[in-house]
């Protein structure tokens, strides 16, 4: 089992790897067309996992991609573990209720692989209700013929756990 030190040591080296291999595009706005093509995936998965649509949301993933959440335990890979834990993330939200808004991104992008940090909330409704959270998400993408895909994913937000999950 990895101790708490070494997720840190191989997280470091995993971020200083990533910003190596970033030499093409490097950018600190959303703006910048370089990380179009990170922007529209993330849009992409955002969009699928608003409908509930499980199958778009697998699109956007590589077969062996890697979804971390916010708490103990919360690792989820291959996609027969994520398709179980996004089936629990859809219980969160009303299916097409949710919008995502990202404040601030960072990210690198070389010609076969790149990196997304992003903050912002998602807003939407619950059984009816308004709901919304704050959202930190981290992508790490890899290109699979001529499309990007998601290799890993990390997201972490504030919101409390419900008992109906």
């Amino acid at each position: 089992m990895i101790n708490r030190r070494e997720a840190i040591v191989a997280g470091v080296a995993a971020l200083t790897t990533s910003t190596i291999l970033s030499t093409t595009a490097r950018a600190e706005t959303s703006e910048n067309p370089d990380i179009a093509p990170i922007q529209k995936l993330l849009k992409a998965h955002d969009e699928a996992f608003t409908n509930q649509n499980l199958d778009g949301v697998m699109e956007c993933l590589v077969t062996n991609a890697v979804i971390i959440g916010t708490g103990p335990g919360e690792v989820w890979s291959g996609p027969d573990e994520i398709k179980v834990a996004y089936g629990h993330f859809f219980k969160g939200f009303d299916k097409g209720e949710q919008h995502f808004e990202y404040q601030f991104r960072f990210a690198g992008l070389s010609p076969e692989m790149g990196w997304l940090m992003a903050s912002g909330n998602v807003t939407g409704k619950k059984n009816g209700q308004d709901m919304g959270y704050p959202l930190n998400i981290s992508l790490v993408v890899s290109k699979q013929g001529d499309q990007w895909k998601i290799s890993a994913m990390h997201f972490s937000t504030l919101a409390g756990t419900s008992s109906e999950d």
